[in-house]
């Protein structure tokens, strides 16, 4: 084949599966079975364990470490290149070790491909620095509690990666004295682009050059339905997004200093 290592895993004469030891995502042991994951055959993927193939071993009670000790021998191909790991099929039922009983289950991914999502509120007052590990995450963004400001710092140039990006949804309108900042952390490490604005999508905040910027909730309260991308290219971060803030209205407060 191509030099990887590949196993196979018969449910029944008709119920079989087989994936790349590359593509093996890890294990989990419980009583009487052993679950391996991998990234789907069908090419879905996505950050939940939900959306991995899974097929369950079925192990004999107070022996799934030493099982899980021989699946782990056969995908690193102590056996063959192309290794079945087991299979209940009529007259030809085998197991790379006899504490293994049966395949109990396959079952493919058919989730959508999805992001990491996760929730912002200021429920009270967010400082918060943002990782690359969390580069293509969805952020929802709740600015309705009274007062409380959210303030968001990039990666450094340093550790960003070109290619890390953020985005940020806002999901009900703000509080009038409750902002939401973003800043590259350091003045030299700058901010380029725009926010498409009201309605008729004619005009646009822009960013040229600046290493913060405030949706400032005092100008407008409006932000339900704002989103506000962020892209870094190794250097600078690149912004985009809409805000639907009525045309005329500055709503982004920019700042050269971090």
């Amino acid at each position: 084949m191509d030099g990887q290592n590949y196993v196979v895993f018969h449910a029944d004469s008709n119920n079989s599966y087989m994936n790349s030891t590359a593509n093996f995502k890890g294990a989990d042991v419980g009583t009487t079975f052993i679950d391996l994951f991998f990234a789907s055959s069908a090419g879905v993927t996505t950050n939940s364990s939900t959306g991995y193939d899974k097929v369950r071993l079925t192990v004999t009670a107070a022996y799934e470490e030493v099982a899980l000790e021989a699946v782990a021998g056969a995908m690193a191909g102590n056996m063959n290149p192309v290794t079945v790991i087991a299979s209940d099929v009529s007259g030809k039922t085998s197991y790379i070790h006899d504490r293994i009983t049966a395949v109990a289950s396959i079952t493919l991914a058919t989730q959508a491909n999805t992001r990491h999502v996760e929730a912002i509120t200021n429920a009270s007052a967010v400082t918060r620095t943002l990782t690359t590990a969390e580069s293509g995450s969805l952020f929802t963004v709740d600015m309705s509690t009274v007062d409380n400001n959210v303030a968001i710092t990039l990666p450094t140039a340093a550790t960003a990666m070109a290619g890390t990006y953020y985005d940020f949804c806002f999901i009900v309108d703000s509080d009038d004295d409750a902002d939401f900042s973003v800043t590259t952390g350091a003045n030299g490490t700058d901010i380029y682009g725009y926010l498409v604005t009201g309605g008729a999508n004619s005009t646009l905040d822009d960013v040229d050059g600046l290493s913060k910027f405030t949706l400032d909730a005092s100008v407008a309260t409006t932000v339900e339905g704002c989103r506000v991308h962020l892209l870094c290219d190794g250097v600078n971060w690149h912004l985009s997004g809409y805000l639907k803030t009525a045309i005329g209205t500055v709503h982004l407060v920019e700042s050269a200093s971090a």
